[in-house]
């Protein structure tokens, strides 16, 4: 879900929400190896991996307006994460871009699990996020409802420009959050990278045991 869905809502609600906004900041995506096809994890909207890879991709998302929005190749299907109809061990990779920001605690350590079910013993969940901080945290705005955050994102063939924008959590969702969920899971943890900015963000490469 990117800020564009955020905005439609609140334009069917004639009161937009007021947020806090981060500025503009470039992050580079790296290319990735992958064998055979990639379950992307809330790949509607900009669909960043299935850019990347559209070959390959199966993109999941809760919303089709979300799916149609992202662009042509990969194969797409409306799919709860919490509750995925693969059987089990189908996947090798398995990505997240900016898509567990949008989801509450007791549905990441759903989505947790599932994605450790589908994946294949050894394979890779790859994730990509921001850290959203608390609302009672120094330099938030008070008053407001969420955190937007717009990127520019250097893709191996492109570049694209987005904002995705939530709802403060009730709980920081940081680092040492994610690698506590991903420990819960099982899954073993090969790399685990933060990037400082304007605001923070954090890459992950998990692996199922």
């Amino acid at each position: 879900m990117s800020l564009a869905g955020l905005g439609g809502a609140a334009a069917q609600t004639q009161a937009r929400p007021k947020m806090h906004r981060f500025e503009r900041q470039p992050l580079t995506v790296a290319n990735f190896e992958a064998e055979g096809h990639v379950l992307d994890i809330g790949g509607g909207g900009e669909g960043i991996i299935g850019r990347m890879k559209p070959s390959q991709v199966v993109a999941i998302d809760l919303y089709k307006n979300e799916l149609m929005e992202s662009p042509a190749g990969p194969l797409k299907i409306v799919m709860d994460a919490t509750d995925m109809k693969f059987l089990d061990a189908q996947f090798a990779t398995a990505t997240a871009f900016f898509s567990l920001m949008y989801m509450q605690p007791e549905v990441q350590k759903k989505v947790f699990a599932e994605t450790a079910r589908v994946l294949k013993s050894g394979g890779r969940w790859l994730i990509w996020d921001a850290v959203i901080p608390i609302l009672t945290d120094p330099g938030m705005e008070q008053g407001t409802k969420g955190p937007v955050f717009y990127f520019e994102f250097h893709l191996p063939q492109e570049v694209v420009k987005t904002g995705y924008g939530t709802l403060w959590p009730q709980v920081r969702l940081d680092l040492p959050y994610y690698l506590s969920l991903a420990e819960g899971a099982g899954f073993q943890i090969l790399a685990a990278v933060e990037t400082p900015g304007q605001f923070r963000t954090f890459r992950l490469e998990l692996r199922k045991a």
